[in-house]
């Protein structure tokens, strides 16, 4: 019954995406757009095909640049796009960080330590129980210090995928500031960003905010789109989309008139 209700549920937010994507047009702003995975691997070109079309209505920028126009308070006369993605698959090292180079831009990855090091029964817990992805494999240490070189941000996403909304000090400690250090150790290099998993605004608590705001400089969610911030102007709001969607799907999210 639950994989019926999941199939007609999503058939009906396609239609509906599918009606509104034909009126929309992004709007001027700044858009920091979240994804994840390809959804089927046979198909490399998909997310360049949506960068093509996309790239006729938007100026596609490098995610620290948008980050510090989001800081300034920017209102661009033009919509203004950057891309990060989050779990560490693989897909990012074949298809997304490759493709976004052709633009001329970069990508923010948000990673898992023990995700990038485990064995095959880590990995395999990770993409069934944990982010609902099965048969995904994660780039490891190598993939991300070659990424970072060539000027891809390799991000923290707590040691394990860890949901940071309980109140154990200790825990917390170990997954959002442990995580910091292991990434910098093996890439060489700072880690300043971090996007708490789940995206939620109720998935995280102030306590796991402040420990985050307090270890990197900057913070994210994938939540409360229509505002550029959240958690009293702390934490900065990403929009999530897939890079296998229709492009209409994508220009309706990008329609959003963004606040400060």
């Amino acid at each position: 019954m639950n994989k019926v209700y999941h199939f007609v549920r999503q058939s009906l937010r396609h239609v509906v995406l599918d009606g509104l994507g034909l009126i929309s047009s992004p709007a001027p702003g700044i858009h920091i757009l979240n994804g994840h995975r390809v959804e089927d691997e046979g198909e490399p070109e998909t997310f360049k095909r949506l960068l093509t079309i996309l790239s006729k209505q938007v100026e596609f920028v490098k995610v620290e640049d948008a980050v510090k126009m989001i800081l300034n308070h920017e209102h661009p006369c033009k919509p203004v796009v950057a891309f990060t993605f989050d779990d560490g698959f693989m897909d990012c090292y074949d298809y997304f960080a490759p493709t976004l180079e052709e633009f001329g831009v970069n990508a923010l990855l948000f990673i898992n330590p023990n995700y990038v090091e485990g064995d095959d029964a880590y990995i395999s817990n990770f993409n069934s129980n944990i982010v609902m992805t099965p048969n995904k494999h994660p780039m490891r240490w190598s993939h991300l210090a070659e990424l970072h070189k060539r000027g891809h941000i390799i991000g923290a996403h707590t040691m394990d995928h860890y949901m940071i909304c309980n109140g154990d000090k200790d825990t917390l400690h170990y997954q959002i500031v442990d995580c910091k250090d292991v990434i910098e150790k093996h890439i060489e290099g700072p880690c300043d960003y971090f996007a708490f998993p789940y995206g939620k605004l109720t998935q995280a608590s102030e306590l796991s905010i402040k420990m985050a705001c307090e270890t990197y400089k900057y913070v994210f969610s994938q939540s409360d789109y229509k505002h550029y911030y959240s958690f009293n102007n702390t934490v900065i709001n990403r929009r999530h989309f897939e890079p296998f969607w229709p492009v209409g799907h994508v220009n309706y999210f990008l329609s959003c008139k963004k606040k400060y």
